[in-house]
């Protein structure tokens, strides 16, 4: 049986967050990890659209479910398919670096 994933808004989690002084500390430093940053630059897109949810969702053609797993810093089954539409519909393109 899979494990049940808490999904949660970008700002429920940082204020969540914030409360943990030792987080506070690198909270604006740069996150190693690939999945947190997508999800957080999807957010940052949405936001400076002034997009909802589901609005971005319409634009993109697929679900308010599917921007909301996008945009959870736990979640790791991106489809570039779909993270191709989203970014097309935020005027933006998927670059894929390997270092």
């Amino acid at each position: 049986m899979m494990k049940k994933i808490k999904l949660m808004s970008f700002e429920e989690w940082e204020k969540k967050k914030l409360k943990n002084p030792e987080f506070r500390k690198y909270a604006r430093q740069a996150d190693d990890d690939p999945f947190v940053a997508t999800a957080l630059q999807l957010i940052r897109a949405r936001k400076k659209k002034n997009l909802t949810q589901s609005q971005l969702a319409k634009l993109a053609k697929t679900s308010q479910e599917a921007i909301s797993r996008m945009e959870s810093l736990d979640y790791r089954g991106y489809s570039l398919s779909v993270l191709e539409k989203v970014a097309d519909a935020l005027g933006k393109k998927v670059l894929i670096t390997l270092t």
